[in-house]
C-alpha cells in the first residue's frame, strides 16, 4: 500500500475490509475508511425510458428496501425480515429477496440497518499507546487475522489506542455511546481491569489469552503450559541439565502460564528447580534474543535453550556465533514459533525444534467467536485452544512425545 494512503500522526484507525482507501479528517484525528467494494456502482436509469421494473441496473440512486419490495409485490417489513434472517420468512420467499438483492446489487443501509438490528457492525480493538507494538511482527500476524474474519462476518475493525493507565476510559466511551458491539482484548495481565470492567458493564468481548477468571469470558489461547511443559521435558530426556529458557516478560499471562509448564515439567521429573534458568525479557523481543542468549551462554554449562518465541531464537543466533556454539552440535535449540509470515525458518528447519501455533489464525477465531456473542448476547462463552504442531529437530529423540 503506498504510503500517501496513511496520514503521519493519528491516534485512531478505523479499517475496513475491501476496496481502496480514502483519507478522511475526522475532528483533529483521521479516520481510514476503506469504500465498500460495490458502492460505487449505482444502478442507472436512461432518462425517458419507460420500464415496468422499478429496479433497474441503470438507476442513478442505490437500490432501496423500498425498491425490491416494489419489485418482488412484497411489503417492506417482509423484505427487512427476510434480509435480517428473521425465521417468520419462508425459505421461498427469502431466496427471493436474497436473489433480487444480489440481481439489483442492494447493499443496506447502515444507519437504517442499525436502528432495526441495534447492532453497529463494530468491534472495537483498543491497544497500549506503545511505539514498539504497532511493529510487532506478532501483533501484526494477529491483526492479519482479525481483519480477514472481520471482512468475512461484514464487520469493520475500530483500532484505536491510550495510555495504560487511560485504557479503561476508552472502553467506558465506547459502552457509553453504544459505538460498538463488542471488544477484542489481546496480551491479558492478571486482575486485568479491562476484563474485569467489560465484565461487569455485560457487554460481549474476547481476549487472546487467559487470566484465572478464564472461565467466566470468551478466550482464544494456544496451550501455552503444555506446550512448554513438553519441550522441557523433550530436552531433559535428550539429556540436557543445564536449560536456559528465554520467556517474554511475566507481567502477561502468556509467559508465566509457559514458566509454569516448565516449573511443572521439573516436578514432575522430579528435578531441582535450577535445571532451567530463566531470563526474561521485554520489547523488543529481536534485541532480547540477542542479549539474553548471550546472558545465558556467560554459563558455560548450557548445553539446551528453550526460546519463547522464533524471533528470539532467529536473533539469539548471532550471540552463539559469536560464543562458537553450534545449533545441532553442542546445544540444542527449541522454540516456540507463532508463524510469522515476515520470518524464514528455513535455514533453521534441522537445527530447531519448534512446536507451531498460527496467530494469524488465532485472530480469525477471536473475531468468529466475538461475532457470535455479538449477535446471540445470551450465548455461553466459548473457550478455543489453537491447534500445536511439534517439529523435532532430527538430532532429538522425540519417543517423550508420544507418551
Amino acid at each position: 500500500m503506498a504510503d500517501d494512503c496513511f496520514p503521519k500522526r493519528f491516534s485512531k484507525l478505523l479499517l475496513s475490509n475491501a476496496g481502496p482507501y480514502r483519507q478522511l479528517p475526522v475532528s483533529s484525528n483521521f479516520a481510514l475508511l476503506k469504500q465498500q467494494e460495490g458502492v460505487g456502482y449505482t444502478n442507472i436509469m436512461v432518462k425517458g425510458t419507460q420500464r415496468k421494473n422499478p429496479v433497474s441496473k441503470s438507476a442513478k440512486k442505490s437500490v432501496t428496501i423500498k425498491d425490491l419490495a416494489a419489485d418482488l409485490g412484497l411489503s417492506i417489513t417482509t423484505i427487512s425480515r427476510a434480509l435480517n434472517g428473521y425465521d417468520d420468512v419462508g425459505e421461498k420467499t427469502r431466496a427471493r429477496v436474497f436473489g433480487a438483492a444480489k440481481k439489483y446489487g442492494y447493499r443496506p443501509n447502515r444507519n437504517a440497518q442499525r436502528l432495526v438490528t441495534q447492532r453497529t457492525r463494530n468491534i472495537a480493538w483498543v491497544q497500549a499507546d506503545n511505539d514498539r507494538k504497532f511493529v510487532d511482527p506478532h501483533f501484526v500476524e494477529v491483526m492479519a487475522g482479525v481483519l480477514r474474519g472481520a471482512r468475512t462476518g461484514n464487520y469493520d475493525i475500530l483500532l484505536t489506542s491510550d495510555t495504560s493507565e487511560h485504557q479503561v476510559a476508552v472502553y467506558e466511551r465506547y459502552v457509553g455511546d453504544h459505538s460498538v458491539d463488542g471488544f477484542i482484548i489481546d496480551s491479558p495481565q492478571e486482575n486485568d481491569p479491562r476484563i474485569a470492567y467489560l465484565l461487569e458493564a455485560n457487554k460481549p468481548f474476547v481476549v487472546h489469552g487467559r487470566t484465572k477468571r478464564a472461565d467466566q469470558f470468551s478466550w482464544v489461547d494456544v496451550d501455552n503450559k503444555g506446550n512448554f511443559e513438553k519441550l522441557t521435558k523433550l530436552l531433559i530426556a535428550n539429556g540436557h541439565r543445564h536449560i536456559a529458557f528465554i520467556n517474554g516478560d511475566e507481567r502477561f499471562t502468556f509467559a508465566a502460564i509457559r514458566h509454569e509448564g516448565v516449573a511443572q515439567a521439573l516436578e514432575t521429573l522430579g528435578l531441582p528447580p535450577q535445571t532451567v534458568r530463566i531470563y526474561n525479557a521485554a520489547h523488543p523481543m529481536g534485541d532480547a534474543g540477542f542479549q539474553l542468549t548471550s546472558q545465558a551462554l556467560n554459563d558455560g554449562e548450557v548445553s539446551a535453550i528453550l526460546y519463547s518465541s522464533s524471533l528470539m531464537a532467529v536473533e539469539g543466533q548471532s550471540a552463539l556465533l559469536r560464543a562458537g556454539r553450534r545449533p545441532g552440535q553442542d546445544i540444542a535449540i527449541a522454540t516456540m514459533d507463532d508463524m510469522l509470515h515476515y520470518l524464514d525458518l528455513s535455514p533453521y528447519e534441522d537445527l530447531f525444534t519448534f512446536v507451531r501455533s498460527s496467530l494469524r489464525d488465532a485472530g480469525e477465531l477471536l473475531v468468529a467467536e466475538l461475532i457470535r456473542r455479538c449477535e446471540n448476547e445470551d450465548s455461553t462463552p466459548n473457550q478455543t485452544i489453537v491447534p500445536s504442531e511439534f517439529l523435532v529437530a532430527p538430532y532429538m529423540d522425540d519417543t517423550v512425545l508420544g507418551e
